[in-house]
């Protein structure tokens, strides 16, 4: 790390003092969690970059699918929590339904969609990157819609075993449910993508040095990507659920 990044970090840190000096003024109690809740998070960042940086240092696909693996642990660990739902039951369904679906997905990306010549490291960590971290986000919505529904109308599914219907059929209205916890939030937000989440990552493939056009391309794909992903992974973490006999009671 050199010196003129050290300055140029602490001189961006001292933005802090809008956002703590607003609390002070208005609200006291709240600096404590808002300083502990930005250094947690400045912490991981930093932990994530370190684990990146040896991954491009390896430059080794095997062991950028072994970082996905982990990283889909760890998002399914934390995709339970927030759901509140058995671990032992639920976290190999969760964690092999993001796993599959972004990998999948991601290939499907680096192979037919994104404009490169070969795939390397440099392209596989940001592609799976950004989308785990949605796929991650919209699991905690449709897992927990999921197990939720299939928790309080027991009966209904109950009900459609006892006349005829096969598991599968059974499931159907507690999958739709579930799937449109997924996309009714995301068809709520392609509207605004670019006043609320474009932004950022559309200024940080220009930063990497593509043509605005270019630019637009990519964040084209990476957004049907994270939408199928997100579908992709719920539909094997179901199939995974039924199949181990999970369904909740």
């Amino acid at each position: 790390m050199t010196t003129s990044l050290i300055l140029h970090t602490l001189l961006a840190l001292l933005l802090l003092a809008l956002p703590l000096g607003a609390l002070y003024l208005f609200d006291r109690p709240s600096i404590r969690p808002f300083a502990l809740a930005f250094a947690k998070g400045i912490i991981q960042l930093f932990v994530f970059s370190l684990v990146i940086w040896g991954v491009y240092k390896i430059n080794s696909l095997w062991i950028a699918t072994g970082w996905l693996l982990v990283m889909s642990i760890w998002a399914g660990w934390l995709v339970i929590n927030r759901c509140k739902v058995p671990v032992k039951s639920y976290l190999f369904p969760t964690c092999g339904g993001m796993f599959t679906g972004v990998l999948l997905t991601g290939l499907w990306l680096l192979f037919t969609v994104l404009p490169i010549d070969s795939i390397t490291v440099r392209w596989f960590v940001p592609v799976m990157a950004i989308l785990l971290g949605h796929t991650a986000t919209m699991q905690i919505k449709g897992v927990s819609n999921f197990v939720n529904m299939l928790q309080q109308n027991r009966s209904q599914y109950d009900f459609l075993l006892g006349n005829g219907a096969s598991q599968w059929q059974s499931l159907i209205p507690f999958i739709r449910t579930s799937v449109l916890a997924i996309l009714s939030p995301t068809i709520a937000n392609l509207s605004t993508l670019a006043l609320a989440t474009l932004p950022l990552l559309f200024c940080g493939i220009l930063l990497g040095g593509f043509t605005p056009i270019n630019a637009f391309a990519a964040m084209l794909y990476m957004v049907l990507g994270c939408i199928a992903s997100s579908i992709l992974a719920l539909g094997i973490t179901i199939v995974i659920i039924k199949y181990l006999h999970v369904l909740p009671r």
